[in-house]
């Protein structure tokens, strides 16, 4: 087998090696790589030399001295290395199959990882290793933090699909169908969930990455054609099948179905679920928690994305080549750029949702159909989804038991939602109950209300611009300091309300019940009250310049110093 083994002068071959070592050093921009076939090096004195990436095949280096050469990623097919010195020898990433090494001295284990030895003759010490063990051993844990991962993503979803639109503003419980209160609200499903999920996510990878350095040191193709992706669970053995160099030329179907699989489940279930956390938190319109999730969504996919580079990196050690500094930062853009990218893109349909305006041409009706702010729900609803609450005929107020006679006492024990502060930008609440809500300071600009219930609701200092309230029942009201600039009260039942400092310009109160209010420095400049009543109500120092008072009745009503 080793008799057409060919000499080589000792000056060819310092030319061979200097030309090489340019060649590595240069990342194969100059120099030659070194193709040594053939040639017969018996008992050569090669202590420290450089071939990594060479073509030695069917060379015979018997007896020789390799001792700390560097022969990484060295194609050694068929070749002789019987009795060879191999002390402190790199050897990673090598194909050393057909390979004679028996009775090499130095031969260590740890060098041979990534190599190829199918069929090579080794030394009885390496002959012997177990890779099966060593693999079940790494993969304990990693299995155990899969699962989990896994599971929780799968729950958090199932958990996504059951919530609604007003569970999720009144932060009610996120496990609607088990009887234990409120032990998980919402808050905590939406802005806890996420960090719980990225938190496995990132452990999970860590312990991959231990899972692969291990790999790393153990060879890929053993003597017997076995390789280290049949001795684990195929759920992460599919994750690194592409990036072992000995293998992969053919592939059933089957594998390439539980690599694809493998991946998805790994690195994409968990970007996955917090994509569609963001998407459902946006209706809640609270900005700072949806940049949370644009933060932590961009994490996950930067882990996704990188982590398969690093896995290359480590798994195929013949290929490595340490990057010139000029290339170092166009390496980490490149690994980075899906995440960065998808933060970006999160982050612009965040700002267009919570400082937009919605696409209906009926909301808004004062800017322009063509205004830019309209994009992002213009978007989301050219594929079904108003990215704003939907209210419609929702019970947010606890109601009275069924059958109790509705009196002043009753509707006063009545529970309010908690909506202090809440952003109910253009939410829609067609005859939603919201008897004594809480809505201090709200904003509820463009919502429509239409026919809604908020008899006793305080809506003090809440900004109601826009906002469409026509025949909504609002006896008992608080909205003192409320701004409802243009807000659209036609035929509503203000009867007894405190609307005391409000802002109501522009507003439409037609036809409204306003009778025992107080309006006192009320601002309605431009209102349209044409028809309605205003009877006994306080007026004093309301700014009425240019209201239409037409067919109003006043009977009764202190204007001093209107």
């Amino acid at each position: 087998m080793r008799g057409d083994s060919i000499g080589i002068s000792l000056l060819d071959l310092a030319e061979i090696l200097d030309q090489h070592k340019m060649w590595v050093e240069s990342g194969g921009e100059s120099g030659v790589k070194a193709d040594l076939c053939g040639v017969n090096l018996t008992k050569a004195d090669l202590t420290g030399v450089n071939l990594q990436g060479a073509h030695l095949h069917r060379m015979n280096l018997a007896g020789a001295d390799l001792s700390m050469a560097n022969l990484r990623g060295a194609s050694l097919v068929r070749s002789n290395l019987q009795n060879a010195n191999l002390l402190g020898t790199e050897l990673r990433g090598a194909n050393l199959m057909g390979a004679n090494l028996y009775g090499a001295e130095g031969l260590w284990l740890g060098r041979l990882g990534g190599t190829n030895l199918f069929d090579a003759v080794l030394p009885e010490s390496i002959s012997a290793v177990n890779s099966s063990k060593a693999i079940n051993d790494a993969t304990k844990v990693a299995r155990w933090f899969y699962f989990l991962t896994v599971g929780a993503s799968l729950l958090c979803c199932l958990l996504i699909a059951f919530t609604t639109d007003v569970r999720l503003l009144l932060n009610s419980s996120a496990l609607p169908f088990l009887r234990l209160g409120n032990v998980l609200p919402m808050t905590g499903l939406y802005l806890g969930g996420p960090l719980v999920l990225l938190a496995l996510s990132l452990r999970f990878h860590f312990l991959l990455l231990r899972l692969w350095g291990s790999m790393a040191a153990l060879p890929t193709v053993f003597p017997d054609g076995q390789t280290l992706e049949k001795d684990g669970p195929w759920y992460l053995m599919g994750l690194v099948r592409r990036h072992f160099r000995w293998q992969g030329e053919s592939r059933s179907a089957m594998i390439a179905f539980e690599t694809v699989l493998s991946t998805v489940l790994a690195y994409w279930i968990v970007p996955s679920t917090l994509f569609l956390y963001w998407f459902r938190y946006l209706p809640r319109q609270d900005f700072r928690g949806t940049l949370l999730h644009v933060l932590l969504m961009t994490l996950s996919v930067a882990t996704a994305t990188c982590l398969p580079f690093v896995v290359s990196r480590v798994l195929r050690p013949g290929d490595i080549r340490m990057p010139k500094s000029k290339n170092i930062l166009r390496m980490i853009l490149g690994t980075t750029r899906v995440a960065l990218t998808t933060g970006c893109i999160l982050f612009l349909f965040s700002l267009g949702v919570n400082r937009g305006l919605p696409f209906d041409r009926s909301t808004a009706t004062e800017e322009s159909p063509a205004d830019v702010r309209r994009w992002a729900a213009m978007v989301f609803q050219s594929v079904g989804y108003r990215p704003y609450a939907d209210l419609t005929e929702a019970t947010l107020s606890s109601p009275p038991p069924r059958g109790t006679v509705w009196t002043d006492e009753t509707l006063e024990k009545i529970v309010g939602a908690r909506l202090n502060q809440m952003n109910l930008r253009f939410a829609r609440g067609y005859r939603a109950f919201l008897t004594n809500a809480k809505l201090w300071r709200a904003n509820l600009e463009g919502v429509y209300l239409s026919e809604a219930d908020l008899r006793g609701a305080n809506l003090r200092e809440a900004l109601l611009r826009s906002a469409i309230l026509d025949r909504a029942q609002m006896t008992h009201a608080v909205l003192v300091s409320a701004k409802a600039t243009g807000a659209n009260l036609t035929a509503s039942d203000l009867r007894f309300a405190d609307l005391s400092y409000g802002t109501f310009e522009n507003a439409v109160l037609s036809n409204a019940k306003v009778s025992g209010a107080s309006l006192y420095a009320v601002n309605m400049r431009n209102a349209q009250l044409l028809r309605t009543d205003l009877s006994r109500t306080d007026m004093r120092d309301t700014k009425l310049e240019h209201a239409v008072l037409s067919f109003a009745n006043l009977e009764q009503t202190d204007l001093s110093s209107a």
